[in-house]
């Protein structure tokens, strides 16, 4: 027997039904949610990161309100980029992104992200597709150094056609108002739009990689849009819980071949009468350097390593004291705290870096990836390795944007040390520099030595050369500093 026909359904029937599916659908999906992103809390896996771009009318905010809607809002995180200003724009392009990095466990969104600026200039033909595409492969190093530091990208690109994005400005036309924060375009025409198109094909040509793609999805169903992208995220936290980050290899990687400190000249020395004359010099000379107008639309960065007892600190002194303690910083550097740890390793470096007008010091630095954390085996062989090429293109990002980057070894040798340390022992005002730590890393004196060549061999670079000091003379290693650095600072000002 066949079923009886009733006639179609009622259009007020199917949108009931429709309604109710649709409701469950989206139930279901928070439900999901919700416990991968506790599992992934709790776990501290990695985080994700989420970079939302597309047409102004595709409802961008709208997605990110459904995800506030759906999962535990302590541990979201937004962000919305649009062209740099202010301070942002003196920076380095990728200083305000570093800044706002979702820590371990969280999931972050970023409205415009890096891809924002060179999309929109190239759109607007203010920049080559040469230009664009190395800013293109520039943005592929940092995405997978994220990568490598626990963050899964997610970038999604949402997709109206003209005829769609009319049709919704017309239905709606508070929607431009109720979105004019979350938009990347601005008051573009068709012919805008569609150059956009064509810079973005050439985007996701060029930045989707196989742990990041691009992923195109259609807006223009609000619903299946916002399920859609739900579930692009609640795979890609199942990825992270399934499989935990893990160090990618480092092919091919040398250590040096030439040992840097046994080519230094321990025996240079400065009498007590000539270096008190030297330093007023060159006191004076740094301060009046730092006092010149043009240096407002510089900075500085000093960087000190060295052994330990090899006087960083003696010297810092010699060279802060000169200085408007107003635009200056200095940066003690220890085993970074819970917060750093959850973030990736360079996070906390990119937080201290100078404004224009300012110095920052640090003393030991970003480099205790390639020494401390190399020797002592808190990091792995994989992380170490691609350090270098990290470092590199986080001092080649400073100094492109105007900071002027100096880097110090302070030498001795070991027999100098043992006998520094004996005097700290037995002095009341410097007891407290001596640790057990310290008699531990002498043990490891070797690795250490082999250490620093490995870092001067893959990290001196022509932006930001190591200048190596051999400091068993305390006076001798303080004037060499200054002077290096004041005959550095004047050539910048020119």
């Amino acid at each position: 027997m066949y079923p009886i026909s009733t006639g179609p359904p009622s259009p007020m029937s199917n949108s009931k039904d429709t309604n109710k599916k649709r409701k469950a659908e989206r139930e279901a999906l928070r439900e999901e949610l919700l416990e991968t992103q506790f599992e992934l809390r709790t776990l501290e896996r990695g985080s994700v990161l989420v970079l939302i771009s597309g047409n102004d009318f595709a409802g961008k905010a709208e997605v990110i309100h459904s995800f506030y809607e759906w999962l535990d809002n302590r541990y979201l995180n937004t962000r919305a980029f649009g062209l740099p200003k202010g301070v942002d724009k003196r920076m380095p392009r990728m200083w305000r992104y570093w800044r706002t990095l979702p820590p371990t466990g969280e999931l972050g969104f970023y409205l415009g992200s890096w891809y924002h600026q060179p999309l929109m200039k190239l759109s607007r033909g203010q920049i080559s597709i040469n230009r664009f595409t190395a800013q293109m492969q520039e943005i592929l190093h940092f995405e997978r150094m994220l990568n490598d530091e626990g963050i899964i990208l997610v970038k999604v690109w949402l997709h109206l056609t003209d005829d769609e994005r009319g049709a919704r400005q017309r239905i709606d036309p508070s929607l431009l108002r109720q979105t004019v924060a979350m938009r990347e375009w601005g008051d573009f025409s068709a012919a805008d739009y569609e150059k956009v198109r064509e810079s973005a094909r050439l985007m996701t040509e060029l930045t989707s990689s196989n742990e990041s793609p691009w992923i195109r999805v259609p807006a223009a169903d609000p619903h299946e849009r916002d399920q859609r992208i739900g579930q692009i995220v609640l795979e890609a936290m199942r990825e992270r819980l399934k499989n935990a980050p893990k160090p990618r290899p480092i092919y091919g990687w040398q250590p040096a071949q030439r040992d840097y400190l046994a080519q230094l000249d321990y025996s240079l020395q400065l009498s007590k009468d000539d270096y008190q004359q030297q330093l007023e010099h060159w006191q004076n000379r740094l301060r009046d350097l730092i006092q010149h107008p043009r240096f407002a639309r510089r900075s500085l960065m000093l960087v000190f390593e060295g052994s330990d007892a090899a006087g960083k600190g003696g010297t810092i002194r010699r060279i802060t004291q000169c200085l408007d303690p107003r635009i200056l910083r200095v940066h003690g550097t220890r085993a970074p705290s819970d917060e750093e740890r959850r973030m990736p390793y360079l996070w906390r470096f990119w937080r201290r870096i100078p404004a224009p007008g300012n110095v920052v010091v640090f003393d030991r630095s970003y480099y205790g990836r390639v020494l401390v954390e190399r020797v002592e085996g808190f990091a792995a062989d994989a992380e170490w390795q691609r350090a270098y090429a990290e470092i590199n293109d986080f001092e080649q990002q400073l100094t492109d944007s105007g900071t002027l980057l100096i880097k110090f070894w302070l030498a001795i040798t070991e027999e100098e040390q043992l006998k520094r340390f004996k005097d700290r022992e037995q002095s009341p005002v410097k007891r407290y520099k001596l640790t057990d730590e310290d008699w531990r890393n002498r043990k490891r004196w070797p690795a250490y030595v082999q250490a620093m060549n490995d870092m001067v061999e893959h990290t001196s670079t022509r932006s930001a050369p190591w200048h190596l000091i051999p400091a068993e003379d305390k006076r001798h290693a303080r004037i060499q500093a200054l002077r290096i650095l004041c005959e550095a600072l004047d050539e910048e000002l020119k």
